[in-house]
């Protein structure tokens, strides 16, 4: 079976994930033997592009932008004919596309051959994040989008949300779609915990590249003044965040061994996020042993199995932060068991290389269906 890959790629140092994406599918293939896999996706915007869904002040101001449209229209007509030259050049016989928003103009491949579409939000759910905060009558602007994404999910032989929260909401936008709850798990090799450093005050860790909007800023006013007497905190971001007592800010890349080494040694990481789908240092610091705090925001309570294997709280809720924060330091116990369950549960649903081969499996069905 020839798979073809495609990859919409990371989109700036803000979304990063999807050459997360490809990291996990390479770590299953080898050991499938009928499978032969290539790996494709897009090039850089160009000027044209760039110009076509680069914002537009006065419009944004009022919510009439209709940029997301914008953007979707101009990525899906460029993987489309990436795609095609792909194929041309190296015939496959199912299409596996992440993300899904990028396979809009899809429907001439789709209808020659199978099509998986990879997703871990839809349109509106992603629009509808507390981070962006909409304005209702605004829903006109990505009115396009949905139905070109219904449209696309109908089409497509096989959907896979890697999360419940996903799947539901594919099955609300498209009930004809062929819908099955899949992640592509995560290199359990690579991310596994070890023995964290003996220091005075325990360690918390920040991962994310929007930080006022992954809630970084409801972070530090959550620790206040128990940071550089109580807690230390490291934050890894491209953003500007001024360094003070108890905080070290660093600039890593998604596959930096420091990055790994901090997940490794954090006591807890915490993620009080506005705006996310299925985030990778979620899982990544499960899979490390590492208790995990997050916000009930998109399939986050999915990876952290409704709180069995995390700490769930409210977004934008500083003083719940706060508790569930002193609620986890203070208690080594209740660290050690939430760390116990996040691998657990990493182990039984998040392992690339058996996850990867369920997928396989799911596409040997459509060359037969």
């Amino acid at each position: 079976m020839r798979v073809l890959f495609f990859n919409e790629g990371n989109l700036g140092h803000q979304i990063m994930g999807q050459g997360q994406l490809e990291a996990a599918l390479r770590v299953g293939l080898p050991g499938i033997a009928d499978v032969s896999a290539h790996f494709a996706g897009l090039a850089p915007m160009g000027r044209l592009a760039r110009t076509a869904t680069r914002e537009l002040p006065l419009l944004t101001k009022a919510s009439l932008d209709f940029g997301a449209s914008r953007w979707h229209v101009v990525q899906s007509l460029r993987a489309r004919s990436a795609l095609q030259r792909e194929l041309r050049a190296w015939p496959a016989d199912v299409v596996h596309v992440h993300s899904h928003s990028v396979a809009f103009a899809m429907g001439h491949t789709m209808a020659a051959l199978p099509v998986a579409l990879s997703l871990d939000t839809t349109v509106r759910d992603w629009w509808e994040m507390p981070a962006w905060r909409p304005p209702r009558y605004a829903a006109a602007t990505i009115a396009a989008s949905c139905a070109l994404e219904r449209r696309a999910l109908n089409r497509a032989a096989l959907v896979l949300a890697w999360t419940a929260w996903a799947r539901r909401a594919v099955e609300r936008s498209a009930p004809q779609a062929h819908v099955v709850e899949h992640h592509p798990g995560i290199d359990l090799e690579r991310y596994r915990p070890l023995a964290r450093t003996a220091r005075e005050r325990p360690r918390v860790l920040f991962v994310g590249g929007r930080f006022e909007r992954k809630g970084g800023e409801d972070l530090l006013a959550a620790l206040g003044d128990d940071l550089g007497v109580t807690v230390d905190l490291d934050i890894v971001t491209p953003a500007a965040v001024r360094e003070r007592p108890g905080v070290r800010v660093h600039r890593l890349g998604p596959s930096d061994p420091e990055l790994l080494r901090l997940q490794q040694d954090a006591d807890v990481f915490c993620l009080p996020t506005k705006g996310d789908a299925a985030p990778w240092a979620v899982l990544e610091a499960m899979a490390c042993g590492t208790p995990v705090l997050g916000t009930r925001i998109g399939g986050i309570p999915d990876l952290l199995d409704g709180g069995r294997a995390g700490v769930l709280v409210p977004h934008s809720d500083r003083r719940t932060l706060a508790e569930g924060l002193r609620g986890l330091l203070e208690s080594p116990q209740r660290r050690a068991e939430l760390a116990a369950s996040a691998r657990a549960r990493c182990e039984l649903r998040y392992d690339a290389g058996v996850q990867t081969g369920r997928m396989a499996e799911l596409l040997r069905k459509l060359l037969v269906a």
